[in-house]
């Protein structure tokens, strides 16, 4: 059994480049979101929030003989706690990280505290495009100028009630978005600031920041997490080959 640690798109690809090859797989993710697209796959579906120890059990469960680490960029406990559970029961684990975009327009940072310190030093509204479950720090900087660009998920809308956001502050919208929406929003909202992280062109990134160029918005980019990963892959085609 292949395990595939899922909720993106890449996990999608990699799931069916696998069974094409008529391998067994199981996936896996925290939420139902995550899971829908593999559902109607042959596929063992597990939705579940998963520390290192029911990983461990997962493994032994399923008789898991490698891992497949699609999670998202930012997922960073979920790849770090499938390392420690494949490196306790002695398995192969693979990470596949979708490639990072350098931008010149874009201004970096390291983590959430530098971009609130940054922005409350600026004026003009703030478009957040960052999730939900990061919103609670942008508390430090005028509520009144934020605007958050969230799924449209009871979770999501109510953490961006917790962090202080009124309804007209909230587009709850799946993307990724087309430049062309990106743009209207950032219009509509006035938008000064765009907030979001390097998701990589899956995440619908370069659209959001073409946008922003476009309207001399200016752009902070939060830059993914670093991790020693034993093995990294960014091409399903060499990923395959280890298959």
């Amino acid at each position: 059994m292949i395990w595939i640690i899922g909720g993106t798109s890449d996990a999608v690809k990699i799931a069916d480049l696998l069974l094409d090859r008529q391998k067994s797989v199981m996936v896996s993710a925290t939420t139902a979101y995550g899971i829908d697209y593999v559902k109607s796959k042959p596929v063992h579906v597990v939705q579940q929030k998963l520390e290192t120890s029911d990983m461990q059990d997962l493994i032994k469960d399923y008789k898991v003989e490698c891992a497949i680490d699609a999670s998202h960029p930012f997922a960073e406990n979920v790849s770090r706690n499938a390392m420690e559970a494949c490196r306790l029961e002695g398995i192969r684990y693979l990470r596949f990280e979708r490639k990072s975009i350098a931008l010149k327009q874009a201004q970096y940072y390291e983590n959430y505290e530098q971009i609130t310190a940054h922005l409350s030093q600026t004026k003009g509204n703030i478009l957040l495009t960052i999730g939900s479950k990061n919103l609670y720090r942008f508390s430090v900087v005028d509520v009144e100028r934020l605007t958050a660009r969230v799924l449209p998920h009871p979770d999501s809308l109510a953490r961006c009630t917790a962090a202080g956001l009124k309804l007209h502050q909230i587009i709850a919208v799946k993307g990724p978005l087309t430049q062309e929406t990106n743009k209207a929003l950032m219009i509509e909202y006035g938008i000064a600031h765009l907030v979001t992280k390097d998701t990589g062109t899956e995440g619908g990134l370069l659209e959001k920041v073409k946008a922003a160029r476009e309207l001399g918005i200016l752009v902070h980019l939060l830059q993914r997490p670093r991790i020693a990963y034993p093995e990294v892959y960014d091409d399903y085609n060499e990923l395959m080959a280890e298959m």
